[in-house]
């Protein structure tokens, strides 16, 4: 259930690679509960967003951010982490030389090792999927099941939110309906947030709360996703 309370608040950031400015003076916010969907072309800077976000790209000209209130500018991604913020990025999310246990023990490393079993053993009553494919390796998954591996590795950590890159990213229509299911059983049964940078719209619109559109390294509308929600009114960021 939505709640009316600020999980996420960006405010002013602008930063880029080098000389090479991307993000200018952006600023949102994202409500506990919510999946909001971050749209826009390719080089609008969605995925340097997601970076800046977690602390992997500099603030320039003094942008910040907060998570539950608490300003999280430049802390480490340990300590984002603790605080039940999490990143996944698009590539090398995944051990390709360890089983799907092996990754699933890997991502609960910190915890004592009680604790571990009971955590990969409750993560797995969600991810029920993986259960057959335990002691194969990443490279013998379908893409949907690495994707799902991902997301069980994450919530691993019982984050309070996740900031996730392309998860449909070379994925079948049916895969794709998967991984959008168990994004969905995420947000209503364990009440985690998401921000999702997603090329494919359509099929992300299906679990999404609101969409906040990206242009040139700007925001160029927030919009509510209802029953008068116009798709063509959002192809004019891809122009």
């Amino acid at each position: 259930m939505l709640t009316f309370d600020n999980m996420l608040k960006v405010q002013d950031i602008s930063t880029g690679y080098g000389k090479k400015q991307v993000l200018f003076d952006v600023s949102f916010e994202v409500k506990q509960g919510e999946i909001v969907l971050l749209a826009g072309s390719n080089g609008s800077g969605k995925s340097t967003l997601l970076k800046a976000i977690y602390g992997q790209l500099p603030q320039w000209n003094n942008g910040q951010i907060f998570f539950n209130e608490e300003n999280i500018t430049g802390k480490t991604t340990v300590k984002l982490l603790k605080k039940g913020l999490l990143y996944i990025p698009q590539k090398n999310n995944l051990f390709e030389d360890l089983t799907v246990k092996e990754n699933l023990e890997m991502a609960g490393l910190t915890l004592d090792r009680k604790f571990l079993l009971q955590r990969i053993e409750n993560t797995l009553l969600v991810y029920t999927s993986l259960l057959p494919h335990l002691n194969r390796t990443p490279m013998k998954l379908s893409g949907g099941e690495r994707q799902l591996l991902t997301l069980a590795m994450a919530t691993m950590h019982q984050p309070k939110m996740i900031l996730v890159d392309e998860p449909f990213i070379a994925l079948s229509p049916h895969n794709i309906i998967l991984v959008s299911e168990t994004l969905k059983l995420l947000s209503e049964k364990f009440g985690i947030t998401f921000l999702i940078v997603e090329q494919r719209i359509k099929e992300c619109l299906t679990i999404s709360n609101r969409v906040i559109s990206l242009k040139l390294g700007k925001v160029f509308s927030s919009s509510e996703v209802n029953s008068t929600f116009n798709l063509h009114e959002l192809n004019s960021v891809f122009i």
